[in-house]
């Protein structure tokens, strides 16, 4: 009898013993392949990159003055090689103006309606499939799409305004300092993306113009970005490549920007900018705030990153006037 328990007792320390080295071994082990699924499931996102290829027949830049909202940014695309170049039959395009805000057209904070009117129609024309307008907006999203005049200018023009909500943002882990963040589907389901930013003075960024205007993108609580804002900017900019950047630069709020409230704050050099460098075509919005590229911060890290070329004069550039 005792010859048992001695026996019973040893296989249970050996059981256990063996337990402790399986476990042991197993914690030491590579990951399983589950394991290493998940891990890669935790990386960051692979950028969405809409570009096309280079023309070197065509300029890289224009700008163009003079003339309504509608009539220059028709003349920019046009100089730059026209809305086929960048838009084929049966495309999915998604246009991003800046809609932030609950205002009206006159006061500048937000992409004026002409230019987000003529875009949907020539993207139609073009023989896009559909044409989405969106923006995550700051004020309430029906109110900034009606009193801004992107929701009538859209509806005219035949395109869809999406409004966000739960179902339009996708968990994407962008990577960088911004890490994990909600961005909006409509981005993953297109073929081209066409930013259509506004210039304006900003408190903490000192300009709002193509890559700032990529914080619509994202939902969630941006405010948190801020602590970071150039790293964050950039970030986003190294996550999507647009298309074909529209610069607004018709009414610029120098002042009180982003938000704005006066006519005051504006000066207006009825300017549009087109082009296909996000970098590029910031360094030039600065320059229309008095600023140097290098003072603004995001664009000196973007160009340093190599996402751009902030000295936009080396690029072609090439400048009209509208009668």
């Amino acid at each position: 009898m005792d010859h048992g328990r001695s026996t019973i007792a040893m296989d249970r320390r050996q059981f256990i013993r063996r337990s402790f080295q399986t476990a042991l071994g197993l914690a030491l082990a590579r990951p399983s392949r589950w394991l290493q699924a998940a891990e890669a499931d935790q990386k960051a996102a692979a950028p969405l990159n809409f570009s096309i290829p280079e023309a070197a027949s065509q300029p890289q830049i224009v700008i163009a003055k003079g003339g309504s909202p509608a009539e220059v940014t028709k003349a920019a695309l046009e100089a730059i090689g026209g809305i086929g170049r960048f838009v084929a039959k049966g495309d999915r395009v998604l246009i991003k103006p800046n809609v932030s805000w609950d205002s009206s057209p006159e006061l500048g904070a937000n992409t004026h309606p002409e230019i987000v009117k003529l875009l949907t129609e020539l993207c139609l024309r073009a023989g896009a499939r559909r044409v989405v307008v969106m923006d995550n907006t700051i004020d309430e999203p029906r109110r900034c799409f009606a009193k801004s005049g992107i929701k009538a200018a859209v509806t005219a023009a035949g395109g869809l305004v999406q409004f966000q909500g739960d179902r339009t943002f996708r968990e994407t882990d962008l990577g960088g300092a911004i890490g994990r963040w909600p961005v909006m589907t409509p981005l993953f389901d297109a073929d081209k993306f066409i930013n259509v930013p506004v210039v304006k003075s900003h408190g903490l960024s000192k300009l709002t113009a193509t890559m700032k205007n990529l914080y619509g993108i994202v939902g969630g609580r941006r405010g948190r970005l801020h602590g970071h804002i150039d790293e964050s900017i950039v970030d986003l900019a190294r996550f999507v490549r647009p298309t074909l950047v529209i610069l607004d630069a018709y009414s610029v709020m120098a002042g009180n920007g982003p938000s704005g409230g006066r006519a005051e704050d504006l000066i207006h050099p009825r300017t549009i900018a087109a082009g296909t460098d996000q970098v590029a075509l910031d360094a030039y919005a600065a320059t229309l705030l008095g600023l140097r590229a290098e003072e603004v911060g995001y664009i000196k890290l973007a160009h340093d990153r190599g996402l751009g070329n902030m000295r936009y004069r080396d690029l072609r550039v090439k400048e009209l006037r509208v009668a």
